[in-house]
């Protein structure tokens, strides 16, 4: 076994008989207290589930603007962060500049800024096409995120040594194409991590559609419970959309958490 395996694992102490007893009995007071507790809020319980195919469209409508909006702020981000390590000093200091604006501006407001600017609809190819609020929301975000993607890829740019752009000058690229061909893919290692963190990000803040009437999980959780007269439904309701979030959110941020210790070992 190599030193590197042997330093990326932990080293646990057996499991007694004393202590997998306790931990099974520790489980089945869980699933006990879990009964209990399903068992009394069992009418709201019922209520929830009638709801969930529902919630689970609006939450389908969250994933796809997350996806959209990360689409967006990696187009756009990646082309900042490029321009931050050009040899042009007014491109790089206008890329520093709208990096930092991003960056540093609340993502609401952008939203709003982006969800009035752009019109209803816009005639292209003889005909008019409509711009739904979704992907204006979905846009906006990717506006914000694109400051986060940019200093991702800034950073794994620099991360990268001299010695691979004096190789690649040595073999006549020009600095596009080695950018693009040599020192990008060796960056991607270290800027996927900070990405997929920011994709979790960027996907919990799709709720902020609600405020600007997106019909995604949270306002289709609102139009069901305005025919409710039941105050003892707010928190179990909103603990669902929590518990929704989070069943996506969490596998995602472990993974990432895993390949950032993975690559960074072996770097």
């Amino acid at each position: 076994m190599s030193p590197l395996t042997l330093l990326s694992q932990r080293i646990r102490p057996p499991l007694n008989a004393s202590r997998f007893i306790a931990l099974g009995v520790l489980w089945l007071a869980a699933g006990v207290g879990v009964g209990a507790v399903a068992w009394a809020y069992r009418d709201i319980i019922a209520l929830l589930l009638n709801w969930t195919p529902a919630l689970a469209r609006g939450f389908a409508l969250n994933i796809l603007m997350g996806v959209v909006a990360m689409l967006a702020a990696t187009v756009f981000g990646t082309l900042l962060g490029c321009l931050q390590v050009s040899l042009h000093r007014g491109l790089r200091q206008m890329a520093v500049l709208l990096t930092q604006l991003l960056r540093n501006a609340p993502w609401l407001v952008v939203v709003f800024l982006v969800m009035n600017l752009l019109p209803f609809e816009f005639q292209a190819l003889d005909r008019w096409w409509q711009i739904p609020d979704w992907l204006k929301a979905a846009l906006g975000l990717g506006l914000a995120g694109s400051g986060y993607v940019s200093e991702i890829v800034r950073g794994g740019i620099r991360s990268i040594p001299v010695a691979q752009w004096e190789a690649a000058a040595s073999l006549a690229l020009p600095r596009r194409k080695s950018l693009r061909l040599v020192i990008l893919p060796q960056a991607l290692r270290s800027m996927v991590p900070p990405w997929m963190s920011l994709y979790c990000a960027v996907t919990m803040a799709t709720s902020l559609a609600n405020l600007m009437g997106v019909e995604e999980l949270m306002t289709s959780l609102q139009l069901h419970l305005t025919g409710q007269t039941r105050p003892d439904l707010l928190l179990p309701a909103y603990l669902y959309v929590f518990v929704a979030f989070f069943i996506y959110i969490y596998p995602i941020s472990r993974y990432s958490r895993y390949l950032e210790r993975k690559w960074s070992l072996y770097s």
